[in-house]
């Protein structure tokens, strides 16, 4: 039987993958921690451990870097709300790890939403990265219109679209308060409870 060295080199095209998507980590941290306007080349390429002419080899403009953040991130979101949609056992169960996946940025690691934080920076996005600050939204009420159509069988539709705009709105925006906080989990967490006693994730 054949065997696979684990100490292959590493083809030229393998090397220019990874060395984007090390680009495209350090971007994405970058923007949870401090926003759009923080984006910077040269301090990417320093974190790297590369030049800034490489940085623009893989992202030309900054708006490209941004753009590829922002759909990457999208991506990411559409896979994570397939996984909870095939994992969780009931409604509740789904909407409390949507909920908590925004938590989660508020343990100290500054990992707040991507398109959150370009959304705070809206004048200054190219209309590239606005379509997927657009697109990030239908993706989370889309997905948030469908399980509460399960939850709540006998709602209209339009109720359903409010609620699920009004929930995806609510959450960023508790993520964004507690930032404004100090980043405090448990300030999320209060917000959060008052969303329940209102009716709001119910």
């Amino acid at each position: 039987m054949a065997t696979v060295s684990l100490n292959r080199p590493v083809r030229t095209d393998e090397a220019r993958m990874d060395m984007r998507e090390a680009i495209m980590a350090a971007a994405r941290t970058t923007v949870q921690r401090d926003g759009y306007n923080a984006l910077s080349f040269r301090d990417l390429a320093s974190e790297v451990g590369i030049k800034s002419a490489s940085v623009h080899y893989h992202f030309p403009t900054k708006p490209d870097l941004a753009e590829a953040l922002a759909n990457r991130y999208c991506e990411d979101m559409t896979t994570f709300l397939e996984e909870v949609s095939q994992n969780a056992k009931t409604t509740e169960a789904a909407l409390e790890t949507y909920v908590a996946l925004f938590r989660s940025g508020l343990d100290g690691t500054n990992r707040m939403c991507v398109i959150g934080m370009m959304s705070a920076e809206v004048n200054a996005l190219p209309p590239s990265v606005t379509v997927q600050l657009e697109r990030f939204a239908q993706i989370n009420t889309d997905w948030l219109q469908n399980v509460l159509a399960i939850k709540n069988p006998r709602m209209a539709k339009e109720k359903l679209e409010a609620r699920a705009l009004a929930i995806y709105a609510s959450i960023e925006g508790a993520q964004l308060i507690a930032r404004g906080r100090g980043g405090d989990p448990l300030l999320f967490d209060e917000i959060v409870a008052a969303y329940k006693v209102s009716g709001l994730l119910g």
